[in-house]
């Protein structure tokens, strides 16, 4: 079993995983305009994908996930290397998404390794600046593990209808904090996705209780409570200090692991560019991801 798992390992780091990309030529600009007027076509008020005008109207994506891919000396004026990275994840999950035939769940996409939603976030890889890079890589590795905000579960949608709302439009380096800040509070806001209050208990979104670890060691020890609770309404505020003298036992919001597609879109079958493959599995999206 063990070398199995550095087969599988010594394959994915030695090269052997797809790559995907979009056809044509990489513009010499970023193509900042145009993909953000897709962005605020496609992306409904509460931050779910109309994956279907996407689809029809996918050419300034395809564009910004080409230069994205391109070498670059330096990143244009209002980039910086953090908000570039969370631009570049989400374009490239609505890339994927896309590729694959708009699938039930982004969890559905399989791959060699024997685990829901290994292909779409480990197998596969995308160019990123000139190196093959995953979205686990993105999110982990370049992200996670060097610029350290957690605030970043907020800004990384990771196509599961659970995950926080999409925003429609870019990050930019000024004023990047007060961006991700109202990003957290709008992800907090949101009972379904983020947090619940209901007769004295608090549920949180899923990645909070992964990612439990990144908000207290980023604010010297305060608990999940604590951090989350200049975020919200002054109610809210209150129920969360309160927990936090109680030990801060949070509850989970249920998981819903389908496609964030917009409410009331039904995914076409075979409607992406690339392979078509059929989602394997009963595409419940219960499964555990690797995103």
């Amino acid at each position: 079993m063990i070398s199995l798992a550095l087969g599988l390992w010594w394959a994915l780091v030695s090269g052997c995983r797809p790559v995907l990309s979009p056809p044509g030529e990489a513009p010499d600009e970023e193509p900042r305009e145009a993909y953000e007027a897709l962005l605020r076509e496609v992306v409904t008020d509460d931050g779910y994908v109309d994956y279907a005008a996407l689809r029809a109207r996918r050419a300034p994506l395809d564009a910004y996930v080409a230069w994205i891919g391109t070498p670059k000396d330096g990143l244009p004026p209002g980039l910086n290397r953090h908000a570039h990275l969370l631009n570049a994840y989400n374009a490239l999950v609505l890339f994927s998404v896309l590729e694959h035939g708009t699938p039930a769940s982004v969890s559905d996409v399989r791959g060699w390794i024997p685990v829901a939603g290994a292909r779409f976030f480990y197998e596969e890889a995308f160019l990123l600046d000139g190196r093959a890079t995953s979205l686990w890589e993105i999110e982990h590795e370049l992200l996670r593990f060097r610029v350290l905000d957690w605030r970043d579960h907020a800004a990384l949608v990771c196509g599961h209808r659970s995950c926080p709302p999409l925003k429609p439009g870019l990050y930019l380096a000024r004023g990047l904090g007060r961006q991700l800040d109202e990003q957290v509070t709008r992800w907090l806001a949101d009972e379904t996705r983020g947090l619940r209050v209901e007769d004295g208990t608090v549920a949180v979104s899923e990645l909070f209780h992964t990612y439990a670890y990144d908000l207290t060691f980023q604010n010297g020890g305060a608990t999940v409570c604590e951090v989350l609770a200049p975020y919200v309404s002054p109610i809210h505020a209150g129920a969360l200090r309160r927990l936090a003298t109680k030990g801060c036992v949070l509850g989970h919001l249920p998981f819903d692991g389908r496609l964030n597609d917009a409410p009331g879109k039904a995914a076409p079958e075979g409607s992406g560019r690339g392979d078509g493959s059929a989602p394997e599995g009963d595409g419940d999206g219960t499964d555990e991801d690797t995103g």
